[in-house]
């Protein structure tokens, strides 16, 4: 089964994709939220590769509590939803751009453009790790 993942900001989405068989995540695209383009993308992706589940990250503060762009990341998917009947899971993502940022500074990548598509296969990495 194929499973896509999303990190989801208020300017660009991180995409990455895996197989749960083999559960390695592999960053696929960064795209803007401007004009529908990421849903866009995504709705693409999903058909391509006949994915069966989204995971989408939801940044949760310390305590566990939603934080400020929780609603923001729950509409868009919901947008997804409405039109793919893939299945959508939540997955906490907190500090996966930080840690993406600190990734890519040690591999020498580019930390502007590629941190999205990285904090998404974090995303992905925390799902397999929980299920």
């Amino acid at each position: 089964m194929v499973v896509i993942a999303l990190d989801i900001g208020t300017i660009r989405v991180g995409c990455a994709v895996a197989d749960d068989s083999v559960r390695i995540p592999f960053p696929v695209a960064v795209w803007p939220r401007a004009k529908y383009k990421a849903e866009q993308e995504i709705l693409k992706l999903i058909n391509e590769r006949k994915a069966a589940l989204l995971v989408a990250g939801l940044p949760l503060g310390p305590d566990g509590d939603r934080t400020a762009i929780c609603d923001s990341i729950e509409s868009f998917v919901r947008r997804l939803a409405k039109r793919s009947p893939i299945k959508i899971v939540y997955v906490d993502e907190s500090f996966s751009s930080q840690e993406a940022v600190q990734r890519l500074a040690q591999a020498g990548g580019d930390t502007s453009k590629d941190v999205d598509a990285l904090a998404a296969c974090l995303i992905l990495e925390r799902y397999f790790e929980r299920n």
